[in-house]
């Protein structure tokens, strides 16, 4: 009977041996956790497993891309001015912020090929309800689906010899692993569909500001506050840095306009030539400082509609596009391995 593992044994990362009748046996990677399939199942749902991003998932078209290889190697995120932040918290997986993006290190015994077969695709391994306590089926939290797709986004994460070089750097990946022997591995998952993953990896990397505004609106019950996905500032100096830029540029663009404005209002009519005036010079200068107030006042619209309408613009239709691709994968299938 063929091997239900989507990687041949030959290509496992990881070789230790696992026995769980033996009593020195322990988890790779993974000392602490309880070698039993209860203990394991809960082990990997704690690492890997993102039921707010599952709730979300309904919404989740309004946050980004509908498409898990909507992911940039780890490379390109250096490009694009994103440093690389090793996070424990698998919400944060692809979640990315101004500057920076968070990734989930690899565990370590998922890269075992007797992992698999004893825990992840072994009839003997515990099946979760096909219902939540909520009735909500497309909540059920099969550790298979997770698995397989956050093995997928490495697939996209890490393309390159650079890409592995980075990872190494940034421990997302074990030690002792060669570049071809992860090429390799990888490539098992790289060409995965959507329905042998979980769904939050339907989509790729998330931007966390438009995380925070969908918490907001509809108020997931799984969420930690009703105000945000992850809190982004955890002191009040860090909170006044990230908002007085703007607040300096509101008071800043408010003052040029009433100063124009001012000044429109203290040229006479006179001295724009309306009236009959005795002095040339008056009316020389009146109508410049009255033509250069029009002038700031047409640089300022400008300005706010480049600051304002082009984004909105942006955003409605990548709002559009994702509400008419919503459907494509809204409905969740039972994996098969």
């Amino acid at each position: 009977m063929p091997s239900r593992v989507p990687f041949a044994e030959t290509e496992a990362l990881n070789l230790d041996q696992i026995c769980l009748s033996n009593a020195s046996f322990q988890v790779p990677g993974a000392a602490t956790v309880k070698p039993s399939h209860a203990a394991v199942h809960q082990f990997l749902l704690d690492e890997l497993n993102t039921p707010l991003l599952d709730e979300l998932y309904p919404k989740l078209w309004l946050v980004g891309r509908r498409s898990g290889k909507s992911i940039d190697a780890i490379h390109a995120q250096i490009i694009k001015g994103r440093a690389i932040v090793p996070a424990e918290d698998p919400k944060l997986h692809l979640v990315w912020r101004s500057g920076r993006i968070y990734l989930k290190p690899i565990p370590v015994c998922i890269l075992n090929h007797q992992f698999w077969e004893e825990f992840l695709v072994s009839e003997s391994a515990p099946q979760p309800p096909k219902e939540d306590v909520n009735g909500d089926a497309a909540s059920a939290t099969a550790v298979t689906p997770i698995v397989m797709g956050f093995l997928r986004s490495y697939a996209f994460l890490i393309q390159h010899r650079l890409d592995f070089t980075l990872a190494a750097e940034h421990h997302l990946i074990p030690d002792g692993i060669s570049w071809e022997g992860l090429a390799k591995f990888l490539a098992n998952f790289r060409h995965i569909s959507d329905d042998r993953i979980s769904r939050r990896y339907h989509y790729g990397q998330l931007r966390i500001s438009r995380l925070n505004w969908i918490t907001r609106i509809y108020r997931p019950r799984l969420a930690a506050t009703p105000w945000f996905y992850e809190i982004p500032h955890w002191a009040v100096l860090s909170y006044l840095e990230s908002a007085i830029s703007p607040l300096i540029f509101l008071f800043a663009s408010l003052s040029v306009v009433l100063s124009s404005m001012q000044v429109i209002l203290s040229v006479p009519n006179e001295s724009l030539g309306i009236l009959s005036s005795n002095s040339r010079k008056v009316q020389v200068v009146g109508k410049a400082f009255w033509g250069f107030s029009i002038a700031t006042l047409i640089a300022s619209c400008v300005v706010w509609v480049l600051l304002l309408v082009l984004p909105i613009a942006a955003l409605g239709w990548q709002l559009t596009w994702g509400y008419t691709n919503r459907k494509n994968g809204s409905v969740l299938t039972t994996y098969q391995p």
